[in-house]
């Protein structure tokens, strides 16, 4: 065999050991929509590919809730504005109050759930944050940045002034 011919066989034998990779990736990292009671408690104990900001935070900074001084859905439409902007992100699940979306990563296309669940504590609406990965033990801290990001951007940007209400 030449080896014009083996680099030929080695590019094809490469691209579809890619090819079969992500279809095999997208088969087992399907997943429903988490609906708002589904809302998860925590993240795995000792987990690497998960991050939460809620009542049990785990690699967030410490941070255990976001509070605004707005409506529930003034603070949710925001949030829907910062997934909406971000790449390779699709809403899979929308309620009033929780908003489900899977972030794709470039080239293997691994999916994360990104979950956003709010409600009003008295005059104040409250957030908190979900973000996982479906597959692997490992996130190589995508998740505890994508939480860090939104958090950041949601306590810079300025909302209309209100009591929290809810629809």
């Amino acid at each position: 065999m030449n080896q014009g011919r083996r680099r030929s066989f080695f590019a094809i034998g490469v691209i579809a050991a890619y090819l079969f990779s992500v279809i095999a990736i997208q088969i087992a990292a399907s997943g429903e929509a988490i609906h708002p009671e589904e809302f998860p408690e925590m993240c795995p104990e000792k987990s690497l590919n998960c991050s939460m900001i809620g009542p049990n935070s785990y690699r967030s900074g410490g941070l255990t809730e976001l509070r605004f001084n707005s409506s529930l859905e003034t603070v949710m439409a925001e949030t829907r504005d910062w997934i909406d902007s971000q790449p390779r992100t699709e809403i899979i699940g929308e309620w009033p109050d929780q908003t489900h979306s899977v972030f794709t990563t470039l080239l293997f296309r691994f999916r994360d759930d990104f979950v956003v669940n709010g409600f009003c504590d008295g005059e104040d609406a409250v957030i908190h944050v979900y973000s996982k990965s479906r597959l692997g033990i490992s996130d190589i801290g995508v998740n505890k940045d994508r939480v860090g990001s939104f958090a950041s951007h949601m306590s810079n940007v300025e909302m209309a002034t209100s009591e929290c209400v809810t629809d």
